[in-house]
């Protein structure tokens, strides 16, 4: 028999299973890492031209691509104020060093730290997702190599 190095060598659907029912858990968990900024605004409230923002939590969506067939990559979207909660930056208060500065000319007595939300959840997610895919290529290599021992 003769090596294959297609996708077919292996079970593209199982991968893709995997990668289906991870993305809904880390989305479900991205929300309620989210959740914790309870003092807020309770309605949408960034308005920029052709949209207003909303609340970071009900935001977040999930979406898993493929390429040939196979799942390769899961995108995260959510409104763009999580970035600047996430770093602790925004209007007047920048990245300096491993902290952040307040720059605005105005005095303030308030000090912003980040709130990382959204990297601590996919730190603990990832290695799930990447131990599932590594059984099941390990599967799809064993099975290949049992074809070719004579």
């Amino acid at each position: 028999m003769i090596p294959s190095n297609s996708v077919s060598s292996f079970d593209v659907q199982k991968q893709n299973d995997a990668v289906k029912r991870w993305a809904p858990k880390v989305k479900r968990r991205l929300k309620n890492s989210a959740r914790m900024f309870t003092s807020g605004k309770k309605e949408s409230f960034v308005t920029r031209p052709g949209r207003t923002e909303g609340k970071l939590a009900d935001s977040i969506t999930a979406k898993v691509g493929k390429n040939l067939g196979v799942s390769d990559f899961v995108s995260f979207a959510f409104e763009r104020h999580g970035v600047f909660v996430h770093k602790g930056v925004g209007s007047g208060w920048e990245i300096a060093g491993s902290g952040v500065s307040h720059t605005a000319k105005h005095p303030s007595g308030i000090t912003r730290k980040p709130a990382h939300w959204f990297n601590p959840v996919l730190e603990q997610q990832i290695p799930i997702l990447a131990d599932s895919i590594a059984v099941i290529n390990a599967n799809a290599v064993l099975n290949a190599v049992k074809l070719h021992i004579k």
